[in-house]
């Protein structure tokens, strides 16, 4: 059986090639599942140049009148939504009826509220906490 196994790797060189082939592709993928810091930080540089300046150059016109009436809106929606939570509660000790309904329907709007947030506010935060990690250098 040996000799079997022996003479399909000696004889055929595309076996060979194959496997070897092989061989090297899992030890890569075996690599690319662990990071080195180097590579951290390489992949860092690389977000930040190919992803995150581009987005800054594609979103810097936003800084008109038009974005901050946004923001205002979206921050207004987002008190409305914390006011129906809050009247919930309240809402809560005289007809708790009522206030399951109110909790549903804040059920229903979270992922709606989420959203906004996130969009409007979350990029600020983000920068924010990427700015503070970098040490304030980008």
């Amino acid at each position: 059986m040996f000799g079997f196994i022996k003479d399909i790797f000696t004889n055929n060189k595309e076996v060979v090639e194959t496997g070897t082939t092989l061989v090297k592709r899992a030890a890569d993928g075996i690599d690319m599942m662990f990071y080195t810091d180097e590579e951290k930080e390489q992949a860092r540089k690389a977000w930040w140049t190919d992803v995150f300046i581009p987005l800054e150059k594609a979103l810097a016109p936003q800084g008109a009148i038009r974005s901050v009436s946004r923001r205002i809106i979206a921050n207004d929606f987002c008190k409305v939504y914390l006011f129906m939570i809050l009247a919930n509660f309240v809402v809560w000790k005289v007809d708790p009826q009522w206030a399951a309904y109110g909790f549903e329907l804040v059920k229903v709007l979270t992922y709606p509220v989420s959203a906004i947030i996130l969009f409007y506010f979350g990029s600020y935060g983000v920068g924010e906490y990427l700015k503070k990690k970098n040490g304030g250098n980008e």
